[in-house]
């Protein structure tokens, strides 16, 4: 199914560092409705996602012709910059803009091949996986009619805590990579070795902040809910669709 492998390097989500992750896709100038604008073609990866959509092997055939004809392009943009950055430094800027275009001209044929339905089913899902992060997306926020007061107050507070948990999070790592990030293995078994000494130490890391990353989400809840009115809590929720239960 569906790669899209180069595009997850030049999507922009909103959250960063929190566990609350934003999940909505960039809005693109192509859209023409809601569904459209939030709808995370990502998702449709998931072979759980793609059962719950009904996908036929024609629809899947379809998909990956324009998965492939994406690739193939930003293959060979990626290529071309490589060639041209050999041997300069400072390297010339990466080629953003022009991945960016091609990943809205893929978002436009994907959506094209769904159907209404399905194409409903993706936004509710996507918004499903983004939580109430994704009242700070401004397409989703004037869906549910918050103001531009109670949008820059979720924002600025999101903001907040982004930024504290991103120290936490770099001040649980320096000690880490100040240990290891000098240490050259002799060879592949010494690397391995070294490789999941460093993944264990990581993971016991980030469980040791968690009571602190735990309390930054529990904070910016409180800010949602204080700001957010009942009504567009329930608008919020009526456009997430019945909660989406896997198979496994």
């Amino acid at each position: 199914m569906i790669g899209f492998v180069k595009r997850r390097e030049m999507k922009k989500l909103l959250a960063t560092g929190l566990v609350l992750g934003m999940a909505l896709a960039s809005n693109v100038v192509f859209a023409q409705s809601f569904e459209e604008q939030v709808s995370d073609m990502g998702l449709l990866q998931s072979k759980e996602v793609q059962t719950e959509l009904g996908f036929t092997e024609e629809l899947r055939a379809k998909l990956n012709v324009h998965a492939d004809d994406f690739n193939k392009k930003a293959n060979k943009l990626q290529e071309e910059y490589r060639k041209k950055a050999e041997g300069k430094n400072p390297p010339p800027p990466a080629p953003v803009a022009e991945l960016a275009k091609l990943e809205v001209e893929l978002k436009k044929k994907v959506m094209k091949e769904l159907s209404a339905a399905q194409l409903k089913r993706l936004s509710e899902l996507t918004l499903q996986t983004a939580g109430y992060a994704a009242m700070l997306d401004e397409t989703v926020a004037n869906k549910i009619g918050l103001s531009k007061t109670q949008l820059e107050k979720l924002r600025n507070a999101f903001k907040e805590n982004a930024q504290e948990a991103q120290r936490l999070q770099e001040g649980a790592m320096k000690p880490i990579y100040d240990k290891y990030g000098k240490e050259k293995p002799a060879d592949e078994a010494a690397a391995k070795a070294l490789q999941e000494k460093v993944q264990k130490e990581v993971q016991a890391a980030n469980e040791k902040i968690q009571p602190q990353m735990k309390a930054l989400q529990e904070k910016f809840l409180k800010t949602l809910k204080l700001t957010v009115k009942a009504i567009q809590f329930n608008k919020f929720e009526a456009l997430q669709g019945k909660p989406f239960r896997p198979s496994h």
